[in-house]
């Protein structure tokens, strides 16, 4: 189908721009949250890590468990974004051949993709400022009371 793609109704009411006129009413609702959820078994060490930490940073309510799999998946291209940094980290970006040429190192092409993918992810969780910037959370406020924002508690 053409056009831009459709955006979830959570996402329009979070962003304030939900109308009732164009909400299915037999939209089905995710029941639970996925911050109740462990991380998978097949997560390595490293990606349950990575899972257990985004979640403890992410807003009540913001991710359910529909969200399992595109969420695992981002925990495993963040894990091997990290692996493939570290080993850029350790042998560099440039490599030597049998005739002594200097050519970029393999792990570029491959950190590359994996960026690409790792983009795409997190702009669908709402995991960048630019999408982060388009939600609205109704959670718990700063402890303060105030906004979080000096600026904005100014009276």
């Amino acid at each position: 189908m053409g056009g831009r793609p459709r955006k979830p109704t959570a996402v329009k009411k979070l962003q304030g721009t939900l109308q009732k006129c164009r909400t299915n009413p037999a939209e089905p609702v995710p029941p639970n949250d996925l911050k109740a959820m462990a991380p998978p078994e097949y997560l390595t060490d490293s990606a349950k890590e990575i899972w257990i930490f985004a979640l403890s940073q992410a807003p009540e309510g913001m991710l359910s468990t529909l969200d399992f799999g595109i969420f695992s998946e981002w925990a495993v291209v963040y894990d091997q974004f990290l692996t493939i940094s570290a080993g850029i980290k350790r042998d560099g970006t440039l490599q030597e051949t049998a005739d002594g040429e200097l050519i970029a190192s393999p792990l570029l092409a491959k950190l590359n993709a994996t960026i690409s993918l790792l983009r795409g992810l997190q702009s669908d969780l709402g995991f960048t400022p630019a999408s982060r910037s388009k939600v609205v959370s109704f959670g718990k406020r700063p402890e303060s009371g105030g906004s979080g924002n000096k600026f904005a508690d100014l009276k």
